[in-house]
């Protein structure tokens, strides 16, 4: 179960528009340079859903030393309990939908990969 952050969520009136793999609420737009761990190598955005309300959240997700060679694909990652949200739902493992936007790096730079944008099992 994630931190609610309602200190964080109380003073801006707005809606997150995503939240990071640690349930953190993100109010400008997802970029990969938000993710909170610097060393990763594959960050993505996901489109998850709480699995007792089927309230919607953007979810990031990150990995670190990610190899299409050696790794599950995205597709397979899953977030666990969604960001708090004031329901029984808090507490259970959500339903991942969708992988919004995917990102790689080997050193420096950057790739978005399309391929692996894709609707979740």
């Amino acid at each position: 179960m994630h931190e609610n952050y309602n200190d964080i969520k109380d003073k801006i009136k707005e809606e997150p528009q995503w939240y990071d793999q640690n349930g953190v609420p993100r109010y400008a737009p997802f970029n990969v340079d938000l993710c909170p761990d610097i060393y990763s190598n594959m960050i993505g955005l996901f489109w998850i859903e709480c699995q007792e309300c089927g309230q919607a959240f953007n979810a990031e997700m990150h990995a670190n030393y990610w190899s299409k060679e050696l790794h599950e694909p995205p597709a397979k990652w899953h977030y666990g309990d969604p960001p708090a949200h004031g329901c029984v739902g808090d507490t259970m493992n959500c339903v991942d939908i969708k992988v919004i936007e995917i990102w790689h790096r080997e050193r420096f730079d950057w790739e978005r990969l399309t391929e692996y944008e894709v609707m979740m099992d």
